[in-house]
């Protein structure tokens, strides 16, 4: 009985906390105007006294919300400290203005300037415990970096298919929506939900999540109440769940809670699953690279190479050397300023040799490499291991030695590396790591003997 009463006075918090610090901001702004007001000290007295009287009631009923509701000593004790010192200020204060002998030496802006600065770090470290530790900071953070080019990472289904859903979407939504009032510092109902063992250990009133009968699990039914529902979650004042996350929530906890079973496992609706993730990867990097200076991009064309960008409103570019026959290694230096725009380069039938590839190395966006008609042996091409963008590597008609297929092989991300040659035949090494039977491309191609049966 006693504890339900003092877990009541701790609910109060939030709004007697609001009572001392309206006595303080009115008594700031009488003092300010002192001058202009007769009765402005005795205002003040009546005013900080009652300061002081609702700021005793905010610590104690503060300290029992603390003991009752969740939290973490380690959350509240900067906050608690502050709201003492806030109300041992006014209590001088009001000492200050009844002449006690003690305070006389004391000057009347040391407890207005410091009631002000204390007031704002009490209320801050407040938010703080309700809102979330930036809930001041965030706002500003947004205003500041306004005019940057925000970067979202994309995840690929691909990517993401075999891996368990929980990891990949559910505790994502969480840590947006729900962990800010459910952590490791502040657990509101004593509930955690920043990993899946303080999932399932639940709250105060036990597990949300019922394993027997999922549709009973109150994680399940609290995100189904109607926003205006006082049980409804995330808080009416807080970020909301989509109805793609409700959704995707919703199906987890019915099909069992698994935290171990694969995205594909869940046979999600595709309109779920093209919320959550982008379902084909884009050829080239999807990175923002600046704008190249007009004056290089001049230069480089004066030598008859071309260079265009692959769309309109983008700034990777598509560079082709061979209206230049006298392309030679030493050539590539005139792109070094535009080499993070370049994705696509044409460098057939010049007069490279493999010394290229030590400086095609940091052409860090290039994603499709065109060599043919070359003398490329590919003695240095595992020094293109360092691209993690590059695609696809055209080798036809080259000298390429069939030998320095393990060191095509260290390209990690290829899809195509095509060798076909017209004045011999290149044959793959017995053995090959999976997939590159696919990504390798001889061009030796001979029908079986039931085709040309069946041609015949």
């Amino acid at each position: 009985m006693l504890d339900d009463f003092l877990i009541l006075i701790g609910r109060f918090h939030p709004l007697i906390i609001h009572l001392p610090i309206g006595f303080i901001v009115l008594g700031i702004l009488i003092e300010f105007n002192s001058k202009k007001f007769k009765w402005s000290n005795d205002a003040l007295k009546f005013i900080f006294f009652w300061a002081t009287i609702t700021g005793i009631l905010s610590i104690i009923s503060g300290f029992l919300q603390y003991q009752n509701g969740g939290y973490i000593w380690e959350t509240v004790q900067n906050h608690f400290l502050a709201g003492i010192l806030t109300v041992v200020l006014s209590f001088s204060f009001y000492l200050k203005l009844i002449e006690n002998s003690l305070f006389k030496p004391v000057p009347r802006n040391f407890f207005t300037i410091g009631n002000s600065v204390i007031l704002l770090i009490a209320g801050h470290l407040g938010g703080n415990i309700t809102h979330g530790e930036e809930h001041l900071i965030e706002p500003l953070k947004n205003l500041a970096s306004f005019n940057k080019v925000q970067s979202k990472s994309v995840k690929y289904y691909s990517d993401f298919k075999e891996k368990p859903l929980f990891s990949s979407v559910i505790q994502p939504i969480l840590d947006e929506k729900c962990v800010k009032c459910h952590n490791s510092k502040k657990s509101n109902g004593k509930l955690k939900m920043h990993n899946s063992n303080e999932l399932i250990k639940g709250g105060r009133n036990g597990s949300i999540i019922n394993f027997e009968f999922p549709e009973m699990s109150e994680m399940y039914i609290r995100i189904h109440l109607p926003k205006e529902e006082k049980k409804h979650m995330p808080p009416k004042g807080g970020k909301q769940l989509t109805r793609e996350e409700i959704n995707v929530v919703s199906n987890w906890i019915k099909n069992g809670s698994s935290f171990e079973k694969s995205v594909n496992e869940f046979k999600l609706d595709e309109s779920i699953i093209s919320y959550f993730f982008s379902i084909e990867k884009p050829f080239y990097p999807i990175e923002n690279v600046s704008t190249p200076d007009i004056e290089t991009i001049k230069k480089i064309r004066e030598k008859n190479i071309l260079v265009n960008p692959i769309s309109k409103s983008s700034n990777f570019f598509s560079v082709s050397s061979l209206n230049y026959s006298k392309f030679s290694d030493i050539d590539l230096s005139i792109m070094s300023s535009i080499r993070e725009n370049i994705v696509n380069l044409d460098l057939s039938e010049s007069k490279v040799t493999d010394s290229v590839f030590f400086n095609l190395k940091y052409f860090s966006n290039l994603t499709v490499l065109k060599l043919n008609n070359t003398n490329i042996l590919g003695q240095n091409i595992d020094e293109l291991s360092q691209l993690k963008n590059l695609k696809r590597i055209y080798l036809v008609n080259t000298r390429f030695d069939v030998q320095n297929i393990e060191k095509i092989i260290q390209i990690k991300g290829l899809e195509k590396v095509y060798l076909f040659q017209e004045d011999r035949i290149l044959k793959a090494p017995l053995k090959l790591p999976n997939n590159y039977e696919e990504i390798l491309e001889f061009g030796n191609y001979s029908l079986n003997n039931s085709m040309q049966n069946k041609k015949s």
